[in-house]
């Protein structure tokens, strides 16, 4: 579909189209049900679309989508990298901190080197995550398309 048929459809789902600038990264999981319930339940990361196979999560400006996978025997998760969820307060890190101590690598840290507060745990497939503050001042990031 060209993009003069979608601005001139008359359908309401389309009054939605183009409304956010950026992007996402879709991750394959083999725990697509319990990885749902830990990152909204325990996280506190919000459902942003739900997709057959699919869940979308946002967390502010953060968007992933988890991806089930279909053929178990020839297909792996995606474990690689982290997920680092950003925080406007230690407050709030220490607050993750204690719904998280049971999978946290330890207590919230200073690290002078990049100024953050941080600490780090795991998802329930093994994904590195990492929970931080900035200790200066940041330039605001938005996902709303500019007018």
């Amino acid at each position: 579909m060209s993009s003069a048929n979608l601005s001139s459809s008359n359908n309401d789902e389309d009054d939605n189209v183009g409304q956010m600038l950026g992007g996402l990264v879709f991750i394959k999981t083999r725990e697509l049900d319990s990885l749902a319930k830990f990152y909204t339940e325990t996280i506190g990361m919000q459902l942003w679309l739900e997709q057959p196979n699919i869940i979308i999560l946002h967390h502010g400006n953060m968007i992933i989508g988890f991806h089930q996978i279909q053929n178990m025997d020839e297909q792996e998760p995606d474990l690689q990298g982290m997920y680092t969820f950003v925080y406007p307060s230690l407050e709030q890190v220490d607050d993750m901190h204690t719904k998280l101590q049971h999978i946290a690598d330890g207590k919230p840290r200073h690290n002078g080197r990049y100024k953050i507060y941080q600490f780090f745990a795991k998802d329930p497939e093994g994904r590195d995550l990492e929970f931080q503050a900035f200790l200066h001042p940041l330039k605001e990031v938005s996902s709303a398309v500019p007018k």
